[in-house]
């Protein structure tokens, strides 16, 4: 039993860190790009925006046994697009604070979402299930039991903590 959670514990954290920092890294890029500067995105300290890691998760639930690249791709923009309109009301409501706009994109939808962003999600979520979900589950089945569980451990306390440090900066706000 202890050998399937390591394994399984892993895996999640694995896939909740690598794909907030494939989101982080998306925005860092989109800034750049945009507007040639860089900007630490993402309210916590360390490169990692939940927001995307929380995506990526809501889309592993619905889609779980869907492979079809182009259903994965449709499927994942409209939900994104309909997480991320949520999230950011409900960021806002918690924080006091609007954490990002879109009202100099094109088909800007609320100035919160626009389907050119919930466009490249979609192709990130595909990614998602062609590269990074194949990949957890071959370095868990791969790596020593003891290494996917103190792995698993470490980012997991390194995000959690990360998290209430930068919750508690935001709150005092």
């Amino acid at each position: 039993m202890k050998k399937d959670f390591s394994r399984t514990f892993f895996r999640y954290v694995f896939e909740f860190t690598a794909a907030g920092f494939a989101g982080w890294i998306y925005e860092v890029a989109t800034v750049w790009i945009m507007y040639r500067y860089f900007d630490n995105r993402g309210m916590l300290h360390l490169p990692v925006i939940p927001i995307y890691s929380f995506g990526a998760f809501i889309l592993l639930a619905l889609l779980r046994r869907k492979r079809n690249p182009l259903f994965i791709f449709i499927i994942a923009t409209v939900v994104t697009t309909v997480f991320e309109l949520a999230a950011s009301y409900l960021l806002e409501f918690i924080f006091h604070e609007q954490f990002w706009t879109y009202n100099n994109w094109y088909f800007s939808i609320l100035d919160r979402s626009s389907l050119i962003s919930s466009s490249i999600f979609g192709i990130m979520a595909v990614g998602y299930f062609y590269l990074l979900h194949p990949l957890s589950k071959k370095l868990s089945e791969n790596l020593p039991e003891t290494v996917c569980f103190g792995t698993g451990l470490f980012l997991s306390a390194a995000l959690l903590t990360d998290a209430v440090i930068s919750i508690a900066e935001h709150l005092k706000k």
